[in-house]
């Protein structure tokens, strides 16, 4: 299913494929506009569930607006919402995404970080499994927000280990540049060439840098 960035797709060989999608990154990186841009492509051919955990909608869609990317049209009619995990137990966290993807939904959770400060490893892997299970029926592709830093590396690793795919987001700064580059560590079922990409975030969102530019 097509992301809508121009380069992207051609180097996925299509897009991104229906499975259940980590991204991660430093804050900065660009890993959550690349998330809000490919949503916001995809809500035009399929509905939204925007899971939040402390951050408001309103402070989303200020973060969408800076980039055009208007949600309230879509949100009046339901093809995209927002939805908090806030104070949710394990066994409501569960309920209330497998709900959201049996409506054959794609579903993003921004984020898995605040999630793990909140619920126990176990409890978030078995959270991933389950949407595998689940995803299984409704074959769509599902982003999992995750930082870098905010927890130990052995939930680092186990949330890359239970997501089946994981694209990473790496930031380096030098005295008078700042280099972004993307690289897919996994992609369960797809054969991706092991290359980085380099990409700048620009007044539309997300571009991926070729040797000529791609826009």
């Amino acid at each position: 299913m097509k992301t809508g960035i121009a380069g992207l797709d051609e180097f996925l060989m299509g897009g991104l494929p229906p499975k259940i999608i980590l991204l991660t990154g430093a804050p900065g990186s660009g890993n959550e506009v690349f998330a809000k841009q490919v949503l916001f492509n995809r809500v035009k051919t399929c509905p939204i569930t925007y899971f939040t955990v402390n951050t408001t909608a309103e402070s989303i869609r200020e973060d969408m607006a800076a980039y055009g990317w208007d949600t309230l049209p879509f949100e009046e009619n339901e093809s995209w919402k927002f939805k908090s995990l806030k104070d949710t137990t394990a066994n409501e966290l569960l309920k209330s995404v497998l709900d959201e993807m049996e409506q054959s939904r794609t579903v993003a959770i921004d984020s898995v970080s605040e999630l793990l400060l909140i619920h126990k490893i176990k409890e978030i892997a078995n959270l991933l499994t389950a949407m595998t299970h689940q995803n299984r029926k409704g074959l769509n592709f599902h982003l999992l927000l995750l930082t870098e830093g905010m927890q130990d590396p052995q939930a680092d690793a186990t949330m890359n280990h239970f997501a089946e795919g994981s694209i990473n987001f790496a930031l380096n700064w030098s005295a008078d540049s700042t280099m972004r580059h993307l690289i897919i560590r996994k992609m369960s079922g797809t054969i991706i060439p092991t290359r980085r990409l380099t990409y700048t975030l620009g007044r539309k969102g997300f571009i991926i840098e070729t040797a000529t530019r791609i826009t």
